[in-house]
């Protein structure tokens, strides 16, 4: 029977692959008993399949959770696939505490 990969082996080398991949600086990842969960944002509909084929392809990877955005630039500051969104997760800023970037700390 072949040895099952830890998921920090698998992590690492999901990051590794995203990494040499051009469309996929704003995807994160997480490992947990060999199943991949991705969320971020990509550019367009083939740069998202193209990561899902990739990471379903790497040794000890038994699924991949895909909750993948095309970004189409409507709802984000910055390029496609590259957004940084104005309240991505739907929470109020009032729940999240004053946040003074000019203050060191």
């Amino acid at each position: 029977m072949a040895t099952e990969r830890s998921d920090t082996l698998i992590a690492d080398e999901v990051v590794h692959t995203l990494g040499q991949h051009s469309q996929s600086s704003q995807v994160l990842v997480q490992v947990k008993d060999g199943a991949v969960t991705l969320s971020g944002d990509v550019p367009d509909a083939a740069a998202k399949r193209d990561i899902e084929e990739l990471i379903a392809g790497i040794q000890g990877v038994r699924d991949v959770h895909s909750h993948l955005h095309i970004d189409s630039g409507n709802s984000s500051f910055g390029s496609r696939g590259e957004a940084v969104r104005d309240n991505p997760d739907g929470r109020d800023d009032a729940q999240m505490g004053d946040i003074d970037l000019d203050k060191d700390g």
